[in-house]
């Protein structure tokens, strides 16, 4: 898969598309020396994240890693941490909004099941540098690594449509706000003095806009949107 790449320092809501790619005289070796980390609850994933790294020919070799030790800020901002971490799951994107948080915290590569344009933005608000889907790792991982090192992002090209963040009316804002407030359909309704079947439309539209199918999917994503870190 085609990647999409842009200086992380400088990141825009959504990718935009980057030059026609060129076949370099020789590869770029992953990391760029940069000590590159590895963290993967599951042992064969990380023994294929080592390998394909192992083989791209860095400078300094991966290193397994336990997740507590980049918590507490044992390894510092030039490591690049290749983190197995499933951006669908809330789980997983509250850790990394932990590790974004730390004084010390090291670039992040995500290598994720594949998601939506949606599941990609998530991921890179919660603080991953690099979305890499682990389906396709063995072709992108170094790339990505690399790429990372030299200060750019990476998101897969074919999604990068998809990771504008949606526009809502002041409507849809209203109903999504008590949505996340916990309120039913027609508490909704009284509230804003409208008929509970305008109000299903305007969260139809918004799950729509959202890819989401449900109510607390949705107040999860309106709530980071507004307040971006606001959901541990």
């Amino acid at each position: 898969m085609a990647f999409t790449t842009e200086p992380v320092s400088s990141r825009p809501a959504s990718a935009s598309p980057g030059p026609a790619a060129t076949t370099p005289a020789a590869p770029a070796a992953a990391g760029a020396g940069a000590q590159v980390l590895i963290f993967a609850e599951d042992l064969a994933l990380r023994r294929r994240m080592q390998r394909v790294l192992d083989e791209s020919h860095a400078p300094a070799l991966p290193i397994s890693v336990d997740l507590e030790s980049v918590l507490t800020g044992e390894w510092d901002g030039e490591a690049i941490l290749v983190f197995a971490c499933d951006v669908n799951l809330p789980r997983d994107l509250a850790v990394l909004r932990r590790l974004r948080r730390q004084r010390r915290t090291p670039r992040i590569v995500s290598v994720s099941p594949e998601a939506t344009g949606t599941g990609v933005r998530r991921g890179l608000d919660a603080g991953a540098d690099a979305i890499v889907f682990d389906g396709e790792l063995e072709g992108t991982l170094a790339v990505a690594v690399s790429a990372v090192a030299s200060g750019q992002s990476v998101v897969p090209r074919n999604l990068r449509a998809g990771m504008e963040r949606p526009a809502f009316s002041h409507r849809e804002r209203q109903v999504l706000s008590c949505v996340a407030r916990g309120l039913t359909n027609a508490q909704i309704a009284e509230e804003l003095y409208l008929a509970e079947s305008t109000i299903k439309s305007h969260l139809s539209s918004a799950f729509s806009k959202f890819g989401v199918r449900s109510r607390k999917e949705a107040a999860a994503l309106f709530l980071e949107t507004e307040h971006p870190g606001a959901i541990n």
